[in-house]
């Protein structure tokens, strides 16, 4: 009979991947011997890794789809006391809920791109506004981001029409310096008619206008925020940077003040997006043509 710390030596040679028959060579015992022994060892492992029955394992079930409603530990608790019969404490629901929450946490891919390759676009709400005339109307900020620079034009408008989504994207490419290649849109009317990222209805007069323009537009899949993060974090950021706490007397005063805004701060944050900026025109000019260098747009003007 082979000694205890004959199977501690076998084990420890095993797990630094030696294999059985070098193992056998090595202690002078036969293989088969090293086979069963490890057989042996694995079965004992096995019998330690499975869990010892807990008072919540019959909840288990009904615990996931609570935190899955969206349920507090403390909510679920007392509805497992009260419908269910549990008479356990609440620190271990309390625990079981981190405990779940940890191992079922969300990874997103981070959602890179090269220079000139995509931008993201959407409207923001603003509140009421005077417009060029005086009145008071709803008002939206249009957003364009770069995704590789995070260069961003914004602009007032008062209305989310086909012809003023079109312009605004004129008046973007403008800022930019050229088209890039991929534009990815919120689903909004003016752009899509039906939402469906395989095959979505496009509003014809968008459609044409990104085919003379040469990119291509690209739908955000419904309910998922993560395909559209840079534009929502833009249109975020404008919003409170810009907007929260500030009041202009005109309307063309406050869009100056915005056009100000993009290129003192909002564009000019720190060195490396200096230097981002300065890659990504470059990329556009070399990749794209340049605003204008076509025949007019058919767009029409807002």
């Amino acid at each position: 009979m082979l000694r205890e710390n004959m199977y501690t030596t076998i084990k420890t040679l095993f797990d630094k991947g030696y294999n059985k028959s070098q193992i056998s060579r090595m202690l002078e015992i036969d293989r088969g011997t090293v086979r069963e022994i490890l057989k042996r060892i694995e079965n004992e492992e096995e019998i330690k890794r499975k869990k010892v029955p807990t008072i919540i394992d019959p909840f288990k079930e009904i615990i996931d789809t609570k935190i899955n409603q969206e349920l507090s530990a403390q909510r679920i608790y007392q509805d497992l006391c009260s419908e269910y019969g549990y008479t356990g404490s609440y620190d271990t629901i309390k625990k079981y809920v981190r405990e779940f929450k940890q191992s079922n946490v969300k990874v997103y891919m981070v959602n890179n791109t090269l220079p000139a390759e995509q931008a993201q676009v959407d409207f923001g709400y603003v509140g009421k506004i005077p417009d060029y005339t005086g009145k008071v109307r709803k008002a939206w900020v249009f957003c364009m981001i770069l995704c590789y620079s995070r260069l961003m034009y914004c602009e007032m408008v008062f209305n989310q029409e086909v012809k003023t989504f079109i312009k605004c994207h004129e008046h973007a490419f403008k800022y930019f310096g050229g088209v890039p290649k991929t534009v990815k849109i919120d689903n909004l009317k003016a752009a899509i008619l039906e939402a469906n990222f395989y095959e979505p209805v496009y509003q014809k007069q968008y459609q044409e206008f990104s085919k003379y323009y040469n990119f291509s537009s690209i739908p955000c899949r419904v309910k998922t925020p993560t395909d559209k993060a840079k534009i929502e974090s833009g249109v975020k950021y404008v919003k409170n940077n810009f907007f929260k706490g500030r009041n202009f007397n005109t309307f063309e005063e406050r869009q100056h003040a915005l056009n100000t805004w993009l290129k003192d701060i909002c564009n000019n944050r720190d060195l490396k997006k200096k230097k981002e900026m300065f890659l990504v025109s470059s990329r556009l000019r070399n990749m794209i043509f340049p605003c204008g260098s076509q025949k007019k747009s058919t767009a029409t003007a807002i």
